[in-house]
């Protein structure tokens, strides 16, 4: 401040807090996520550059092929592709070392090669995807590659009645004793180049020997039950184990299907425990824990965000785009879509219905719920779990419930909310157009605009993220 070349310091604030952008959380804990958002202004423009379609893209940056574009591919992946060729690399380079997993889908090539690389000391219990008819194997071709290299492949075809829908890792050591697992991989991601790279996904990689071991005693169950669910399974699956300890912090670790929907009721209770608010990243989520969820939200006044592909099943009609006031900018729950024409210098992006015809079903295929991230005990649930009754009582399935560990909690809370604000303009865009509004009624020359920035939905906001000490 001051006259020229008398100038002096002016008011001003401390410095904020150095933060490093890293994917570890301590304690042998780190989160990976890729930029799976296809549906956006940077891929859009990217397409344009390019000259190619949503169905081309899938096939050009997506599918490994002579002419992947590997630019695309690698940032599409994100963090999460590099985290799991890199699990896979490190078993193949230390012949001391086995991969244990239970996966569903299994077609991306650059997956495949991995495993293929470590050869006999890869043990897979792999499902059959999702079929119409019995007996019908999505993942034939992985599989023929898999068992002509080596790879010890236990069939599990659950479907078309039910989905062997796990995507866990084991890693561990071969001893003398046997096999002594170190540590454990799981989250939303299918081994798919969409899952990879068009869908919104999440890993979680923990290096802890007590979880590892409770996963590996789960693929064993799996590889004995072969197609069916076995006593042992089911008895085993409900008895989820509490209070695993993680530095300072805690995990329950759940696997279905299992019996009386207690996952169900676990999410549930989770959620009306919640004391400031809930943020959610999901695919097609069942009646519950989404209906308690938008319930506590207006009951207790919790801040609520959340994105999923389509809200589904018998409680359809309660999942809707609410706010509280028709005037409120902000939704609470959003559909996942794009942008479907020209908004000032936005490019189209594509709707959701265009999506599902040339990449895929699933947008948002993350199966994260944070609740309370900047309380005394932050909650953080993922997994495979769907959070729905086919989850609970048909699937193989498996969610941890971490309390009390806030750098994960933060990790997990950005990223939803990243997601989250992406979508939130294009739902808008969208339920503007469906009820014949213009999309810009609530801009203003008048500076009273700014009032809601005190106000309403951002005071609230703003009380969230930057919670007062």
């Amino acid at each position: 401040m001051g006259a020229d070349g008398k100038l002096h310091d002016g008011p001003s604030s401390e410095w904020s807090r150095t933060l490093t952008l890293s994917a570890d959380c301590g304690d042998g804990v780190s989160v990976h996520f890729n930029r799976g958002y296809v549906l956006s202004q940077f891929m859009a423009r990217y397409m344009k550059r390019k000259g190619i379609t949503l169905a081309e893209l899938k096939e050009t940056a997506v599918i490994v092929s002579q002419e992947v574009d590997r630019e695309a591919r690698a940032f599409l992946g994100g963090t999460l592709r590099e985290a799991m060729l890199q699990m896979m690399a490190e078993v193949a380079e230390n012949g001391e070392l086995e991969l244990h997993a239970a996966l569903y889908e299994l077609s991306d090539e650059e997956l495949v090669d991995g495993l293929v690389a470590i050869g006999e000391r890869a043990h897979l219990v792999l499902a059959n995807g999702s079929v119409q008819e019995e007996g019908e194997d999505e993942n034939e071709k992985a599989r023929t590659r898999l068992t002509n290299a080596g790879v010890v492949v236990h069939d599990r075809f659950l479907a078309p009645k039910a989905l062997a829908h796990n995507k866990f890792v084991v890693v561990g050591r071969r001893t003398s004793d046997g096999f002594e697992p170190e540590k454990v991989w799981t989250g939303s991601t299918n081994w798919t180049p969409t899952g990879l790279c068009t869908q919104l996904n999440n890993g979680i990689m923990l290096v802890h020997e007590e979880l590892a071991q409770r996963f590996e005693a789960q693929f064993q169950l799996l590889a004995e039950a072969g197609d069916g669910v076995s006593d042992e399974l089911l008895a085993s699956n409900n008895r989820p184990k509490r209070g695993i300890p993680l530095g300072e912090a805690t995990v329950d670790s759940w696997f279905s299907r299992l019996s009386g929907e207690a996952d169900i009721e676990e999410l549930v209770d989770l959620v009306k425990n919640a004391k400031q608010g809930v943020l959610f990243v999901m695919f097609q989520p069942g009646n519950e824990p989404v209906r308690t969820l938008l319930q506590m939200q207006e009951e207790k006044n919790l801040y609520v965000r959340g994105v999923a592909t389509q809200f589904t099943s018998t409680g359809a009609e309660e999942f809707k785009l609410l706010k509280q006031n028709p005037e409120d900018f902000f939704l609470d729950s959003a559909q996942a879509t794009g942008v479907n024409k020209t908004v000032g210098e936005w490019a189209v992006e594509g709707t959701a219905a265009e999506f599902r015809a040339n990449i895929g079903h699933a947008i948002t295929h993350s199966k994260v719920i944070v609740i309370d991230p900047f309380g005394d005990d932050p909650i953080v649930v993922t997994g495979s779990h769907n959070f729905s009754k086919a989850a609970s009582g048909k699937n193989d399935e498996n969610f941890l419930v971490i309390r009390g560990h806030r750098d994960i909690a933060m990790h997990y809370s950005i990223n939803a909310m990243q997601t989250y604000s992406h979508y939130r303009w294009r739902a808008y865009l969208e339920e503007a157009a469906r009820e014949r509004r213009s999309p810009f009624q609530f801009l203003s020359r008048s500076p009273n605009w700014q009032r809601r920035r005190k106000t309403g939905e951002t005071k609230r906001m703003l009380a969230f993220w930057l919670p007062e000490d």
